[in-house]
């Protein structure tokens, strides 16, 4: 049985989890908290739908890293253009994908999944309740005063046929909310749950994504960085084996359109001024 990995690992180092970030106070905001979680979902859900009329560019490396050399000995790499309908249905057209030479691990239509939806991790006033958010302090991260929280999903569903159902996974992990806006600018985390049985492996070490502010209103993912190694116990199929892993997803040319227009690959389609670039 071929073994099934989620594209992303990623678990910061002491070093990289220091840089840029000032040091973590436990004083309470000056809001309630529940109106600030209240204010920050109602954020992301206009976030979401103002996305629908952006369009941009994905480009997803993965590599698997010898363990003699630590150098790649096998990597996927797509480069595609990101667009959605008038109905909000995401478009994707592919701009290069040279030859995919993996072959200790195998991707899946579920892994690039999570990379179109739990990567650029938004959580809306709909997809609240479904998280407990516990406050942790104040952060100054590089220029930007933050508040961080611990994010958790109140239930995980257990049922591993259901894993690649989108509404069936969740983010876990840590947030970051810009004090001025309550606009998410930064997460680290995971995808949960994950899929433990013996041949049918989908793992999913943390991962971060970086967030920055395009158009001075909305704060879209930017970069998401990956760096781990996923330990595959042995089953009547195959050996056990450790996988080290590395990923990066950038998203840059983020340009937005109205709804009227028609969008041709390949020539120039007229849009509003191009925004500041990421």
């Amino acid at each position: 049985m071929t073994r099934t990995l989620l594209l992303f690992a990623t678990i910061l180092t002491s070093t990289q989890a220091q840089q840029g970030f000032g040091p973590l106070d436990p004083t309470p905001p000056a809001a309630p908290i529940p109106q600030i979680l209240t204010h920050m979902a109602q954020q992301e859900s206009a976030f979401a739908n103002a996305r629908d009329h952006y369009t941009f560019r994905q480009d997803v490396t993965f590599e698997t890293l010898a363990p003699d050399t630590n150098q790649p000995d096998g990597a996927y790499h797509q480069l595609t253009d990101i667009s959605f309908d008038d109905a909000g249905r995401r478009q994707e057209h592919v701009v290069f994908a040279p030859a995919n030479t993996l072959q200790r691990v195998t991707l899946t239509e579920a892994d690039l999944d999570d990379v179109a939806h739990r990567l650029p991790f938004i959580l809306t006033t709909p997809e609240l309740p479904d998280y407990t958010l516990t406050y942790l302090g104040r952060q100054r991260v590089d220029q930007l005063d933050t508040y961080v929280f611990d994010c958790t999903p109140r239930e995980i569903l257990k049922d591993h046929r259901s894993l690649q159902v989108e509404d069936h996974r969740y983010f876990q992990g840590r947030i970051w909310l810009s004090q001025q806006d309550h606009q998410i600018v930064l997460i680290h985390g995971q995808a949960v749950p994950q899929d433990t049985r013996p041949g049918h492996e989908n793992l999913s070490p943390p991962f971060t994504t970086y967030y920055q502010q395009i158009d001075g209103k909305y704060w879209f993912p930017i970069y998401t960085r990956a760096d781990g190694t996923l330990h595959f116990p042995a089953h009547a199929d195959a050996l056990s084996q450790t996988v080290h892993v590395r990923t990066t997803v950038r998203y840059t040319d983020y340009k937005r359109f109205h709804a009227t227009v028609t969008l041709h690959y390949g020539t120039e389609v007229p849009t509003t001024p191009n925004p500041p670039q990421p």
